[in-house]
């Protein structure tokens, strides 16, 4: 699957994991941004340092990705207060579309490498990579990490951010649901990284099962097992739970 990458100028190549990847998901003690980094380096071909990707950038891989692998559907969760569950349903592709940068005419080529600045202004800002996310998730305040590694001056990191949103906006944020049981509207925090990988981990819950299932009825080695297509391994791995 082709994906063109507003920022960096490349476009992608993703493909679907495959058995390492299964149990490299399977095997991660948390699904966290720097597994969703791993992934991204194994299965996407086009973008040199995965982490020197924009947020915006990385988050559209991951939704690309998950388009690849289950479809244009996504089911996003939440609980509402009266206990029912709550699932707010919508289209990969349109929210894509309906979040797509826009160019401003107001941006101006920095003074740094990689920066620009507001017009009118002495706001210099550079575009939040997902390596910079991470950093910054790893202090006491993330906003602030973040904001004194991507904007000059710091004290204008507000006006700067509405200005970066419209460049390159964030994927994940509060989506809003009803509940079916009292009518009630329910906000949840969709994670785009978090929603992938849990997704996809949930995918890759059998990856044990088939390798045994394999290895026991064609005597093959795990390391052949793993390097199958998905598709084919789950499709042999049917055969052999029909044929028993």
């Amino acid at each position: 699957m082709l994906v063109a990458l507003p920022h960096s100028g490349v476009t992608a190549d993703i493909r679907p994991p495959g058995g390492r990847e299964d149990l490299m998901l399977r095997e991660a003690p948390i699904t966290d941004r720097e597994l969703a980094v791993e992934l991204l380096k194994r299965i996407v071909a086009g973008p040199a340092d995965v982490p020197s990707l924009t947020v915006h950038e990385f988050e559209v891989l991951l939704l690309s990705l998950h388009q690849l692998v289950f479809g244009d559907r996504i089911i996003a969760q939440a609980t509402c207060e009266c206990g029912a569950e709550v699932d707010t349903e919508f289209s990969s592709s349109a929210y894509l579309e309906h979040r797509r940068p826009h160019k401003s005419a107001r941006l101006v080529r920095g003074k740094r490498d990689g920066w620009f600045g507001i017009r009118g202004t002495n706001i210099q800002f550079r575009l939040p990579t997902i390596g910079d996310q991470i950093e910054a998730f790893k202090t006491a305040s993330p906003a602030v990490a973040l904001a004194e590694r991507c904007v000059d001056p710091l004290s204008a990191a507000g006006r700067a951010s509405r200005t970066m949103t419209a460049v390159a906006p964030v994927l994940s944020g509060p989506l809003e649901g009803r509940c079916p049981n009292c009518s009630r509207t329910v906000q949840l925090m969709f994670d785009v990284a978090s929603f992938v990988l849990r997704e996809l981990t949930i995918q890759a819950a059998l990856v044990y099962e088939e390798v045994h299932l394999l290895a026991s009825s064609y005597h093959w080695s795990e390391e052949r097992i793993l390097d199958l297509p998905q598709a084919r391994r789950w499709e042999y791995a049917e055969m052999v739970r029909a044929g028993r």
